[in-house]
């Protein structure tokens, strides 16, 4: 299951970045940027084909940030939740692309209000307010970990719904093996 990956390998992959790009904050935002790239780019791997791929992501998503220059880098994958004034890679809007996009973030839209709401208080919070985990740990009065938990948790249950709309769920992965 995605969820458990992103859970066993995420501090990890904090680590590796956090040693390349110095800061903890953006070295969390590029691994969640990092397990959504890999889902959404791979709907038909077996979890343990993605492992390798989310270390390769990881590692040119932070070239890309350290090429960029910026101190606040962009949320990659805002695209899924529709805020982002660049993209990932340029292409011309059609009627077609922005029905596609249309629907998309309506699904997204309906897996986060589907959510419990702790969980989509705390992906609303760190998506669009941009604070940090502590800072969500402290205005909702939970521990840091509950705020990991519940982020990777809404993270993969978008990432499940967008998997199911393009015809790949996520469960009937493991049975493809």
């Amino acid at each position: 299951m995605f969820t458990e990956l992103y859970r066993d390998q995420f501090d990890q992959l904090v680590r590796l970045s956090r040693i390349r790009i110095g800061n903890t904050i953006d070295a969390e935002d590029l691994v969640q940027d990092a397990f959504l790239a890999v889902r959404r780019a791979y709907p038909d791997k077996a979890m343990d084909e993605l492992r390798p791929l989310l270390f390769t992501t990881l590692r040119n998503l932070t070239l890309n940030y350290l090429k960029s220059g910026n101190t606040k880098r962009r949320q990659a994958s805002v695209e899924l939740l529709g805020r982002d004034d660049r993209l990932g890679c340029p292409r011309t809007v059609t009627p077609e692309t922005q029905l596609m996009d249309a629907q998309l973030l309506t699904i997204a839209e309906q897996a986060i209000e589907a959510m419990p709401p702790r969980r989509r208080e705390v992906l609303k919070l760190h998506r669009f307010e941009h604070l940090t985990y502590d800072e969500i740990a402290i205005r909702l009065s939970v521990s840091r970990s509950t705020v990991k938990k519940d982020l990777a948790d809404a993270i993969a249950e978008v990432a499940e719904a967008l998997a199911r709309k393009s015809g790949q769920g996520v469960d009937g992965l493991a049975d493809r093996k």
